[in-house]
């Protein structure tokens, strides 16, 4: 099955992200289609499977940001043991100084959810990663 998507978004599938234990976690990026950035960046660490949030996705590459969405530990395309909340501080830590790295990034990460997805924002930011992150 094929995904359609608006031309003006470039999209990059199950990109390996390291942990700091070796541990690859699957994340989803969409891209606005004109310029090279750099863009703030959006964050979402899912354990309901990062491929559910396409929509949002799209939705925030039109508008100008870069979405980043990833499974979490062990769950979907991740690597890893889903044990809940044991790894999401360091995970999510680890995750925003890559995302703020990425070369069309501007530095600033951003973290939004409902759920699950909220709780690992309030870890991540818990770990008060370098970069400028904020949930």
């Amino acid at each position: 099955m094929s995904v359609l998507r608006p031309s003006n978004v470039r999209y990059l599938n199950d990109l390996p992200v390291p942990m700091r234990d070796g541990v690859r976690l699957s994340a989803d990026v969409y891209l606005p289609d004109e310029g090279e950035g750099p863009w703030p960046v959006l964050l979402s660490r899912t354990p309901y499977d990062n491929n559910l949030l396409m929509d949002i996705g799209l939705f925030w590459a039109q508008n100008g940001y870069v979405y980043v969405a990833q499974d979490v530990r062990g769950r979907y395309d991740s690597e890893g043991v889903f044990v809940p909340w044991d790894h999401e501080t360091n995970d999510g830590y680890d995750t925003i100084e890559w995302a703020a790295a990425l070369p069309y990034s501007d530095g600033r990460v951003g973290m939004f959810g409902g759920s699950y997805v909220g709780a690992t924002q309030m870890l991540a930011a818990s770990a008060a990663p370098p970069r400028e992150a904020s949930p």
